[in-house]
Formats: C-alpha cells, sequence, structure tokens
C-alpha cells in the first residue's frame, strides 16, 4: 500500500496568501473609490454629501444583517463555494454602478451589493484564518487583513488618476475588472477550506499552545457569551471602533480638501494613512500576540483618542502626517476582533460570535461616513466630528480595559 506524502509545507501559509489577495482587491481595491469619487459624482450629478453617502450605509447595514446567515453557509457549504459566487457578484456589482445616474441606481446597487459582499469579507477569510491555525493569530490575521489597507493605499492614486484621464464612470469599471480578475482565480486555485481535506492540521506553536489551549478550552456558547457582560463591553467597543474608523475613512480627502490642502496632497495623505493601516495591521496583531490583551487594547485606545485631536490641528501638515500615523492602529479594527473573539469566547463558536461582532462593526461603519458628512452639510466643519470621535476613544479604552478585568476573575463558564 502506498502512503500518502505529507505536503512539503504548511498550506496554511498559502491560506495567509489567499486572505491578503481578497482583502487587497475584494476590499482594498473597492475602497479605494469612497473618497475620491465623493466630490465628482456629488458635484456632476447634483446630490449633497450625506445623500450619495447614503448608500454606502445601505450597503454596510444589510451586509451587516446578511452576516450571522454567511456563517451558517460557511460551515455547511464551505468557504471556497460561497467565495467563487459572490466574488463575481461583486465585481459585476461594482461595474454595473457606473450606469447610475440617479441617487435610486446607488441605493438599489447598494441594495444589491450588500448581498454579496460577506463572502469576499473579513469574516470569510477570518474563518479560514480560524480553521487554519490554533497558534499566531494575531500575527497572521494581521498579514491577511492588510491587503485591504494595501490595496487602497495602492489603488487611491490609481483611482485618482483614472479619473482625471477619463471620467468616474471608468473609475468603476476598471475597479469591478480587477476584482474579477484577482478575486475569482485566487478562490478558484488557492482557497481550501480545511487542512484536514489535503491530510494537514491546523498549525500550532509548541511553545504558545499551552497558553492558547489554556484560553481556548472556555468555548463558551453563543448564548453563554449572550449573558456576559464582557460580551457586551466589547461589542460596544468595536461598535464605537467602527465609527472610528469609517467614518475619516470616508470623508479624510473632503476634509484635507475643504481646509485648503491641494487635491494631490489629500490623495498622498490618504495613500500614507493606508500604508498606516497596513503596519497597523501587521504591528497590532503582533502587539497582541506578544503582549497580551490588556497592553494591546490600551495600546489601540490611546491610538483612537490621540489621532482626531491631531486632525483639529490638520491645517499644519506635520500634524496631517501624525494624525495619518496613529489612525494606522485605530483603523485595524478587524483585527483585534478576530483575536479577541478567540481569546475571550474560544474558537469552537469563532464564525457566529465573530459575524456578530462584524455586524456590530458594519453598522458603525454604515453611519460614521454619512453621518460626519452631516455634521458637515450642517456645520460647514469637521471639528465636531473630530471632538465626537475623541469621546469615543476614551469610551473605548475604559472598555477594552474593564473586560480584561472582569475576564481575570474566575468564571464557571465552561
Amino acid at each position: 500500500m502506498t502512503k500518502t506524502k505529507e505536503p512539503k509545507i504548511f498550506y496554511g501559509w498559502i491560506i495567509i496568501i489567499a486572505g491578503f489577495l481578497t482583502t487587497f482587491a475584494g476590499m482594498g481595491v473597492i475602497n479605494s473609490m469612497s473618497g475620491v469619487l465623493l466630490v465628482p459624482i456629488t458635484e456632476d450629478l447634483g446630490f449633497t454629501r450625506a445623500e450619495f453617502t447614503f448608500h454606502r450605509s445601505i450597503l454596510f447595514l444589510l451586509g451587516a444583517c446578511f452576516m450571522p446567515l454567511y456563517g451558517r453557509l460557511f460551515e455547511k457549504f464551505g468557504v471556497k463555494k460561497i467565495m467563487i459566487i459572490t466574488s463575481i457578484a461583486i465585481a459585476f456589482c461594482i461595474y454595473a454602478f457606473s450606469w447610475a445616474t440617479t441617487l435610486s441606481h446607488f441605493y438599489w446597487l447598494a441594495v444589491l451589493n450588500s448581498i454579496f459582499i460577506t463572502g469576499i469579507s473579513f469574516l470569510s477569510v477570518g474563518y479560514l484564518i480560524a480553521s487554519w491555525f490554533e497558534d499566531r493569530r494575531g500575527f497572521v490575521t494581521g498579514i491577511a487583513f492588510a491587503g485591504f489597507g494595501i490595496g487602497t493605499m495602492i489603488f487611491i492614486p490609481i483611482s485618482t488618476w483614472i479619473y482625471e484621464q477619463t471620467d468616474w464612470q471608468t473609475v468603476y469599471q476598471v475597479i469591478g475588472v480587477i476584482v474579477l480578475i484577482i478575486v475569482f482565480p485566487t478562490t478558484m486555485f488557492l482557497v481550501k477550506d480545511k487542512p484536514e481535506d489535503i491530510g494537514q492540521k491546523p498549525y500550532r506553536n509548541k511553545e504558545e499552545t499551552k497558553t492558547i489551549k489554556s484560553v481556548e478550552a472556555k468555548n463558551i456558547s453563543f448564548k453563554q457569551a449572550l449573558k456576559s457582560p464582557v460580551f457586551w463591553m466589547l461589542i460596544s467597543a468595536f461598535f464605537l471602533l467602527s465609527i472610528i474608523q469609517g467614518g475619516p475613512n470616508f470623508n479624510a480627502i473632503p476634509f484635507l480638501t475643504d481646509i485648503g490642502h491641494t487635491e494631490a496632497f489629500a490623495a498622498l495623505v490618504m495613500s500614507g494613512l493606508m500604508l498606516a493601516h497596513t503596519i497597523g495591521n501587521l504591528s497590532l496583531g503582533t502587539f497582541f500576540d506578544k503582549f497580551g490583551m490588556k497592553n494591546g487594547g490600551l495600546f489601540l485606545g490611546i491610538c483612537c483618542i490621540i489621532f482626531p485631536l491631531l486632525a483639529l490641528g490638520a491645517g499644519n501638515q506635520i500634524f496631517v502626517w501624525l494624525f495619518a500615523i496613529f489612525y494606522g492602529p485605530a483603523s485595524s479594527g478587524f483585527v483585534p476582533v478576530a483575536v479577541v473573539v478567540t481569546y475571550y469566547f474560544g474558537g469552537k463558536n469563532f464564525a457566529l460570535i465573530f459575524a456578530v461582532f462584524n455586524m456590530a462593526m458594519q453598522l458603525g461603519m454604515s453611519i460614521s461616513g454619512p453621518a460626519m458628512a452631516i455634521v458637515y452639510d450642517l456645520s460647514g466643519s469637521y471639528n465636531i466630528s473630530w471632538l465626537m470621535l475623541t469621546v469615543f476613544g476614551v469610551i473605548i479604552t475604559a472598555f477594552l480595559f474593564i473586560s480584561f478585568l472582569v475576564n481575570k476573575k474566575p468564571s464557571k463558564v465552561r
């Protein structure tokens, strides 16, 4: 009888590459259009900023509603099949935005987009990582999720250049094609649902296994999690964190041009923001792995407090770049979510609990962009928004720290 040869390398590292490419094209490239097209579309079609950004709210809000369903679909059909279908659908949806001429067109396309977007999101990539890695999840999640920041960073100047050479419709068309030619083959040829499918086991680091296992031994059920005060403090913290992440991401370019910076400088800063976001993804995951929940939470919270305060002085270019540096870790909310869910609630019910946290974050992101735009429309300034985000940063820091202290107490839940 012939023995099956064990693969020479652990295939989980290929999964991380696939996850990176998915967040790069399926999220980052798409996100690059947000700030770039806000002013051109509203001026061309006569919408207010708040009216136009509402289509993003629809996308995030309805997308959040579908997240628990996707958790079930992943478990029933596997991630790969779902990602293949949704990558094709999302590419078509993005391309179709180029045909929009009224607000209702943008709104209905956002509804269609929301049905499929979760299939190539942080949830699908996070689910794959949870299946392939038992240890070093912070580190590998940071690498996979970094694709979002790098994709946004690279394609902001590209989207800007395409718009300057052609029109905003062409930007949508090009991005739609890019999503299809990157995400579809990545999913088709690289993604494997579970290590057991190819005769491997999830990654374990012998030095870390005892620590991780003592945490994952909890394996708290979803019903038990709902009864835990830690669950509600954490979900509140990440809801506010998503507001901090989403609002500036969508409004940074208009904000900078409004206070006197050139469009070219604003686009450069936005790329810098995404570079800082990428470094934040990588460093934050490793920071949580090496220094634990308490220190990781405090570091994240401090960044959330500092960067909005720096925005108040953004007329000075030095403050602009400091703002970008501190925004990086603060905007990396989906990395700590993946780590925190495993740490506090175990790995067995990861998909459902992670989906609910993602729902809360999608809700925050759905309201943050339009909310900042509404504040601008009413006051003619973004300063009130920056002050509110500072307050949210203080609350986030408190909730993360208290959650750690409460979790350290002996618990009967096992």
